[in-house]
């Protein structure tokens, strides 16, 4: 009964049905491959205990380059243009991830007009901009009021201070008929690549990058380090030919 007992309980966890102990000759014919359920775990279905941990041991293994380039791949395509992956990021940066000013033609010290809002007409001169929030600061427009707090090395009280604006709300003036307008690219004969002003308005004039755009805000790191190739080693003849007649020469 012992033997019964426990025989019907392992039919009924495989999909058999035993409600009751059978005599004898019922349980000759039982056979334990055609149970549904054990032909779903050798196929490795999802019913099977260890089907997923099979499948994870058998999947091939990417290289990092691999990994790095699904991912990047995976990030263009939802996101269109770089996501900044700080570890802070401001309300306006947060709003902005999805939706990136991929090549941005204004930069530092260009002269643009604001062509929307309080300030709408009025020309200044760029001064911050900010990539993550596609946003920019216009020196002279767009100005609030901002408490700032007393301390020891300021008087503190209502201050007046440029806010950023949109990167939309804003056109680079043409130099030649001062009129806000679109910003395109070219190659000259040369090969030299520049922006040239698009539009209605427009004269078609080269707009040349301001020199303090050019201008790097950290100073480039000269200092040697221990991965760093030295001139010496660069100027080694490492290279040996091989004779003349025979096979190329060798490293």
């Amino acid at each position: 009964m012992a033997l019964r007992s426990a025989i019907g309980r392992v039919a009924a966890a495989f999909g058999a049905s035993c409600s009751a102990p059978a005599p004898r000759a019922a349980w000759s014919g039982f056979s334990l491959a055609a149970s549904p359920a054990w032909r779903g775990l050798a196929a490795g279905s999802p019913r099977s205990f260890h089907a997923s941990s099979v499948a994870e041991a058998s999947a091939p293994k990417l290289s990092g380059w691999a990994q790095w380039k699904r991912a990047q791949n995976k990030r263009n395509k939802t996101l269109g243009a770089k996501r900044w992956n700080a570890r802070v990021l401001t309300k306006q940066a947060r709003k902005a991830q999805g939706n990136l000013v991929e090549r941005w033609k204004i930069f530092r010290g260009d002269q643009v007009m604001v062509n929307s809002g309080k300030d709408r007409g009025q020309v200044g001169t760029v001064t911050k901009v900010f990539r993550k929030e596609n946003r920019l600061i216009v020196e002279g427009l767009n100005l609030v009021k901002k408490h700032v707090k007393r301390t020891e090395g300021n008087q503190g009280g209502v201050i007046t201070m440029e806010s950023p604006v949109h990167y939309s709300n804003v056109n680079l003036v043409d130099p030649v008929t001062g009129s806000p307008v679109r910003v395109g690219r070219k190659f000259l004969d040369d090969g030299t690549k520049v922006r040239v002003t698009r539009g209605r308005l427009a004269s078609g004039a080269i707009v040349p990058k301001p020199d303090i755009a050019m201008q790097r805000r950290r100073p480039r790191n000269t200092k040697v380090g221990s991965r760093d190739t030295s001139w010496q080693e660069t100027l080694r003849n490492t290279y040996a030919p091989g004779p003349a007649g025979g096979a190329g020469g060798f490293f």
